[in-house]
């Protein structure tokens, strides 16, 4: 018999607290212990919050419930993501990221290679969202560059990764932006242009410093052939020429029209067929499989192939399956109240912008460091915070942009994180040589704490947006 809601328990903190703590324990579990894949860990979550929420008098037809009310509201972002992994394969297959590499590389100065390298790798990461593949194909190349010329490893590689999650935490197409835009519930384009007042800064800081830092190798010199192995490589593979830029300037222009993303999307992607057909020679066929399954092309320089062969629909399944995880945990967290009494708890103590701030900081680096991926933290944090940010008058954007930027740049100085241990492998260098020399990470994890701390920057609802959702609690309460 299912039971009617007075035989349900009331959640307490202590209680609340408990059944966060297991639940960050088995992730933690799964995935340092385990090393089970992240989407399965997080599928899997749901069944730990099962004796907790039975506990509470609730039924699985009401925890599943509860899991798809949250999962519901994300399902035009998932189908963003999906049109994104399209649009991706579409750029290669058009010559859009190739053309994009190959005019980066042809501006490597020796003068000025640690400022070319962080430009290079940015340029890179932007349009393919991806930190991995950016340091494992021309992030090889520039630190083999970097090398010739007698530059230390360790700021080489520094310059490089710096480069690489400022596209990963930037991009639109990065799973970073896409994971939390969709927790907290705003546009990807809305949460990006706010992303850029902190990651702009520090993106123009680190480059000067690159640039002045690089000033004293200006007398080296350096054997550029694996730079022109590369460029030789992608001109031999497509035309390479303004007119591959075509679908990114529709997209963009769309965007700048006030068309929404998904649509952008789609336009864009089917100029790029287009263009991929009629400019590049690929057949029609061939260029659908490559917007279902990603790009695939073999060529004798295995960088440039393992650069090329990505994207597609198929490119974002896991990461759609990660948010159906992670936001039906949360569901089940709040259907039952448990969140609710959590954020009531905190609601008490946290009410202004700087202590809103340290707290988002605070939790955003304890979920990230303890759990080793940014996912969980997205998820539960940003699920946590922004009804505290609204009750204090800030809206979603404001933890939005500390929990992507604080989560993004903490991981590759996490030993035990795999994005660090990743681009030590990748590059030949030691964590602790490269972890000074990201200069991105640094500097946008400072710049994030002064506008939070200082309210610089800070996103608020109107008086009468206040007045409204008092309006709406206060109709809650009573039941009406």
């Amino acid at each position: 018999m299912t039971k009617t809601p007075s035989e349900k328990r009331k959640a307490t903190v202590p209680f609340s607290a408990a059944a966060l703590l297991t639940l960050v324990a088995f992730i933690a579990v799964m995935l340092s212990v385990v090393k089970a894949p992240i989407v399965v860990v997080m599928m899997f979550s749901w069944l730990v919050m099962i004796p907790f929420a039975m506990y509470l008098g609730y039924n699985l037809d009401e925890m599943e419930t509860s899991a798809l009310d949250l999962i519901r509201p994300a399902a035009g972002v998932m189908a963003l993501m999906i049109a994104v992994g399209g649009m991706v394969s579409i750029w290669l297959s058009a010559g859009t990221v190739p053309s994009m590499i190959y005019w980066g590389l042809k501006i490597i100065s020796p003068g000025a290679f640690l400022l070319v390298a962080f430009l290079i790798t940015s340029v890179v990461a932007l349009p393919t969202g991806t930190s991995w593949g950016t340091v494992a194909t021309v992030g090889v190349a520039m630190m083999g560059v970097g090398l010739g010329l007698g530059l230390p490893a360790g700021i080489v590689a520094g310059a490089i990764i710096s480069g690489a999650y400022f596209g990963n935490g930037f991009s639109p197409v990065s799973d970073a932006p896409l994971m939390i835009s969709s927790v907290i519930n705003v546009k990807i384009w809305d949460h990006v242009r706010f992303l850029s007042h902190t990651s702009g800064i520090a993106w123009v800081l680190s480059a000067l410093l690159y640039g002045v830092i690089g000033l004293r190798y200006s007398g080296a010199a350096v054997d550029l052939a694996g730079i022109r192995e590369i460029m030789d490589t992608l001109d031999s593979l497509f035309q390479i020429s303004v007119v591959t830029l075509i679908p990114m300037v529709v997209v963009l222009g769309m965007m700048i029209a006030k068309f929404s993303a998904f649509w952008s999307i789609l336009v864009g992607s089917v100029v790029g067929v287009l263009v991929s057909v009629f400019y590049q020679g690929f057949g029609l066929t061939e260029v659908f499989t490559y917007i279902n399954k990603g790009f695939s092309l073999e060529c004798e320089n295995a960088l440039v192939t393992s650069l090329l062969n990505r994207g597609g629909f198929a490119s974002m399944y896991e990461l759609v399956a990660i948010i159906i995880g992670s936001l039906g945990v949360g569901g089940i967290l709040k259907g039952t109240g448990m969140l609710d009494v959590l954020i009531s708890s905190l609601s008490k103590s946290v009410k202004t912008i700087r202590s809103l701030t340290v707290t988002t900081v605070i939790a955003s680096v304890i979920t990230t460091s303890m759990v080793g991926t940014y996912y969980f933290c997205m998820t539960f944090v940003g699920t946590l915070m922004p009804p505290l940010y609204k009750k204090a008058g800030y809206k979603p954007e404001n933890p939005g942009r500390i929990i992507n930027d604080i989560a993004n740049c903490l991981v590759v100085f996490l030993p035990w994180n795999a994005g660090a241990l990743y681009m030590s492998a990748q590059l030949g260098v030691p964590i602790r040589e490269f972890v000074p020399y990201i200069f991105f990470n640094i500097i946008l994890f400072a710049v994030n704490i002064l506008f939070g701390f200082f309210g610089i920057d800070a996103k608020k609802y109107t008086p009468e947006e206040m007045e409204q959702f008092a309006g709406e609690e206060a109709a809650a309460e009573s039941g009406v």
